[in-house]
């Protein structure tokens, strides 16, 4: 079947484009003017140039195509020029939109567990939303909330929402990681025991090449994460190791940590700051509450068995890291990042 990759360029869906390409699939990328296209060069992808924000665009995108991956999205905890709504919000509406006029036969929706806001505790699907007041929870809650109402119209949609998705080529949960633990700059909160809900990224390729079949999955929305218990001192750890380097002692408390956040958001709002603040809420949040969610739902509908725990994913993470630079297409998916944000798509 033809497929439409958004967000082709970044860490998840250049993983998308690979196994589609493998398979033998025709993929077409929606690419921006500013992106590296160098890796779906290699994979033979048609490129589409093109923008979430310029509808017109889209509609040139989705002609065509029997199925839209849609997996791009603005990934940041700090975005003073509003990026994040108009291609998290309305780039997706336009995007469905183009998807019913052109009669997609399956849309499937790469959503992620931060609309649940951190509730630091299990949750299944039917968790409510949960606005944080910063732009990559609240903007993908409605986003999200975008897809269901273009589903009601009559778009054939799956929505899955990943937790921790990591890898080869991930900019915030390695290349950034491993940045900070070479220049000893990193830090734990709460001890590093909170669960990281991770996902490896192939495990999460597989699922929505799965889900992209048009009877799969329809109209229902599905967490995806490994199941382990996984802790972030454990992952953070593990990669100190295949680095050579010490385990990370130092830790913050969430009490202390989280109202430090919000301070230093509001300095950089007073002082205008276009970087985002070396620290943030959601950064916190992210590190420091539970990102353990329910996939009884994927199991049991999808058959959804994760192949790559995180032994395993870090001994790949170390095979790339020794074979290539740190070098990641633009933009990242998610992760705490001290510069960037700590977000995901």
């Amino acid at each position: 079947m033809r497929n439409l990759v958004t967000g082709a360029t970044g860490f998840i869906g250049s993983h998308l484009v690979e196994a589609l390409r493998a398979a033998g699939e025709p993929v077409r990328a929606l690419v921006r003017p500013s992106s590296d296209t160098r890796h779906l060069e290699r994979w033979g992808v048609a490129h589409c140039p093109g923008d979430l924000t310029d509808p017109a665009s889209l509609a040139r995108a989705v002609d065509g195509v029997e199925r839209v991956l849609h997996c791009a999205a603005v990934v940041t905890d700090w975005d003073p020029a509003g990026r994040s709504y108009a291609v998290n919000v309305t780039g997706t509406a336009a995007l469905t939109q183009a998807a019913l006029q052109a009669g997609v036969r399956k849309f499937v929706h790469l959503s992620t567990t931060e609309v649940y806001g951190h509730p630091d505790a299990p949750v299944a699907e039917d968790a409510p939303y949960r606005y944080r007041g910063w732009p990559y929870c609240d903007t993908k809650i409605e986003g999200e909330k975008r897809v269901w109402e273009a589903c009601q119209r009559g778009l054939p949609v799956t929505v899955l929402r990943p937790a921790t998705v990591y890898g080869p080529r991930a900019q915030s949960t390695v290349d950034e990681f491993v940045e900070l633990l070479r220049g000893g700059e990193m830090v734990l909160i709460e001890g590093g025991r909170k669960t990281a809900g991770l996902c490896y990224v192939s495990d999460l390729v597989e699922l929505m090449r799965a889900v992209a079949e048009p009877e799969v999955g329809l109209n229902r929305v599905y967490n995806v994460a490994d199941g382990s218990e996984t802790t972030w001192a454990e992952y953070v750890n593990g990669l100190a190791a295949l680095l050579g380097l010490p385990p990370v002692r130092r830790s913050i408390p969430r009490r202390l940590a989280y109202p430090l956040g919000w301070l230093m958001e509001r300095w950089a709002e007073w002082r205008q700051l276009d970087r985002r603040p070396l620290l943030t809420r959601m950064a916190v949040e992210f590190v420091g509450t539970h990102q353990a969610f329910s996939t009884v739902r994927a199991r049991r509908e999808l058959g959804f068995r994760p192949q790559v725990l995180v032994d395993e994913g870090l001994a790949r993470i170390a095979a790339w890291l020794e074979a290539e630079p740190l070098t990641t297409p633009t933009p990242p998916e998610r992760g705490p990042g001290r510069r960037r944000r700590p977000g995901r798509a």
